[in-house]
């Protein structure tokens, strides 16, 4: 509950890591650390949770952006796939994709701030492009020929 927001959140978990730095945590202790992105504010937010009593020791907002989690690099990937320009270039070759988080110019005047990746396609060791996603919008946004476009 201490996640949700009253508007409608679209909070999506991008992390999940054991607690090892924790002095106060109990020998054995199982407290994992759970990284979330929230769609609707354009915030990351981490919450430290013990599951073994199934409680949420602690919920902060953090100015950190976390690393994509493998279901948001499948999701730009496959927006990324319904683009024509993608289609056209690929063209019906595998496109060996590489997807990060990525900040476009102007991306910080976005308010609230969205999320974005880039997916590298790499059908041979020569050709590229770069796909743009907005996942906050869940679109292709533009598809670049070189990094400096």
């Amino acid at each position: 509950k201490r996640l949700k927001t009253g508007r409608k959140a679209r909070l999506r978990a991008v992390l999940a890591a054991p607690n090892l730095h924790d002095p106060a945590q109990p020998t054995g202790g199982e407290q994992v650390v759970v990284g979330f992105y929230d769609y609707a504010r354009g915030r990351s937010v981490v919450a430290l949770v013990d599951p073994k009593e199934q409680k949420v020791l602690g919920v902060e907002e953090t100015d950190a952006h976390l690393q994509l989690s493998d279901e948001e690099k499948r999701e730009a990937e496959a927006l990324a796939a319904k683009d024509e320009r993608v289609k056209a270039f690929l063209a019906r070759r595998t496109a060996d994709p590489l997807t990060r988080l990525y900040f476009p110019p102007g991306a910080a005047r976005q308010d609230p701030p969205h999320r974005h990746a880039i997916v590298f396609l790499r059908p041979t060791s020569s050709e590229r492009r770069y796909a743009v996603v907005d996942l906050s919008e869940g679109r292709t946004v533009d598809v670049l020929e070189s990094l400096t476009d």
